[in-house]
């Protein structure tokens, strides 16, 4: 698959996370019958959200040879992450990057992946795919 192709896929995403009525997912919290037992509130992403994961998994769009773990705390990483004007410019190569960072993360630390949704991150991703799909033209 080319790159336009996979940019193409993952900004397909785009309408519904901006749509006003989209949710991304619900906290869930059981409710334990047993008073020595606790559980944990556990996020269940939407019907939507979960095909977007699933999506940015088959793409290639999550890097399974790269530290993210290090490279979230670079510069560049924080940049992108932080600054809007930044993330408008970001290369498919670093729009891959933070897709790692905030879909490993979420195995580590549940609901950062909502979290990264509800900054705008995620949206900003997708609508920088948009605009990389476009600026492509059909190349690649």
């Amino acid at each position: 698959m080319t790159l336009l192709e996979r940019l193409r896929r993952l900004a397909s995403f785009l309408p519904a996370f901006e749509s006003t009525a989209f949710e991304f997912g619900k906290w869930n919290n059981p409710k334990s019958t047993d008073k020595d037992a606790f559980t944990l509130p556990f996020f269940v992403l939407s019907e939507t959200a979960n095909a977007f994961v699933k999506e940015a998994y088959d793409l290639g769009w999550v890097e399974r040879d790269f530290d993210w773990g290090t490279w979230m705390g670079t510069p560049e990483a924080l940049n992108l992450r932080d600054t809007p004007a930044s993330l408008v410019n970001a290369t498919p190569a670093q729009l891959a990057h933070l897709l790692t960072v905030v879909i490993r993360q979420d195995r580590f630390a549940e609901g950062s992946l909502v979290a990264s949704y509800e900054s705008g991150l995620l949206t900003g991703i997708l609508r920088r795919a948009a605009v990389l799909a476009g600026e492509s033209g059909g190349s690649d």
